[in-house]
């Protein structure tokens, strides 16, 4: 489980505004993948419950197939992780 004390996240807009926020989906068909973060996300999310929602949003709003070829995951915690292939399949393998 995330240590709920460190969970900030932020958007910023391209003026260089940002807000704080649980989930955001930025770029094409983000209004339709935003609003399903906002019904999904919630606080008590584990990670790989976290990476399974992102991807299957994804799914649902690309219009291509989703691949470790067109999907990239990072994590980022104490330190920052591109995922690998195997583990972006890996996820993408739970829906």
């Amino acid at each position: 489980m995330l240590n709920k004390s460190i969970l900030y996240r932020y958007y910023t807009d391209p003026s260089g505004s940002f807000w704080q926020c649980n989930a955001k989906a930025i770029g094409s068909g983000s209004k339709g993948a935003d609003s399903s973060l906002q019904e999904q996300f919630n606080k008590d999310l584990t990670l790989q419950e976290a990476e399974t929602i992102a991807v299957s949003i994804l799914k649902q709003v690309m219009e291509e197939t989703v691949t470790p070829n067109n999907v990239d995951i990072a994590k980022v915690a104490q330190a920052y992780h591109l995922y690998t292939p195997q583990e972006v399949d890996a996820v993408i393998s739970r829906l």
